[in-house]
C-alpha cells in the first residue's frame, strides 16, 4: 500500500485505528500499515495522532520500540497470554501492571486510568 495524497493518509489512519481498537491481534497488518503511515508522516510534516485507547496506546509503544508481543510481556513482567488478553480487553489493567505500563513504558498515569 502507497499513501500519495491526504486523502490516502486519513484512510489509513482510520484503518490503523480500527486495527488497533477492533483487531490487535492482526499485527502483520499493523506493523505494515504503522511503517507505510509513518514513511508518510515523515516525509510530510505530519505529527501522528495521539492514540485515545490504551490498547492503540501499547501498540504505538510496541512498535515505535520495534517489540514483538513476547518482548513487550517481558518488558512489562506477564505473560504474553495475559498482554494479549488485555489487548483484547478480555483481562482489565490491575494497579501492578497500570504502574508497570507507566514506569517502564512512559505512559502517563492519567492516561491509563481514564483508558483502562
Amino acid at each position: 500500500m502507497d499513501i500519495n495524497t491526504e486523502a490516502d493518509y486519513q484512510q489509513a489512519m482510520r484503518r490503523l485505528e480500527y486495527l488497533l481498537d477492533h483487531e490487535p491481534a492482526n499485527v502483520a497488518e499493523i506493523a505494515t500499515l504503522g511503517n507505510v503511515v509513518n514513511a508518510y508522516e515523515n516525509n510530510n510534516g505530519h505529527r501522528p495522532l495521539a492514540p485515545n485507547s490504551l490498547v492503540a496506546r501499547l501498540e504505538r509503544e510496541r512498535l515505535e520500540r520495534q517489540l514483538n508481543e513476547q518482548q513487550l510481556a517481558e518488558l512489562l513482567g506477564i505473560s504474553p497470554d495475559s498482554l494479549r488478553a488485555v489487548l483484547n480487553g478480555q483481562q482489565l489493567i490491575d494497579l501492578d501492571l497500570a504502574k508497570r505500563l507507566h514506569s517502564r513504558l512512559g505512559i502517563p498515569g492519567d492516561f491509563i486510568l481514564e483508558a483502562a
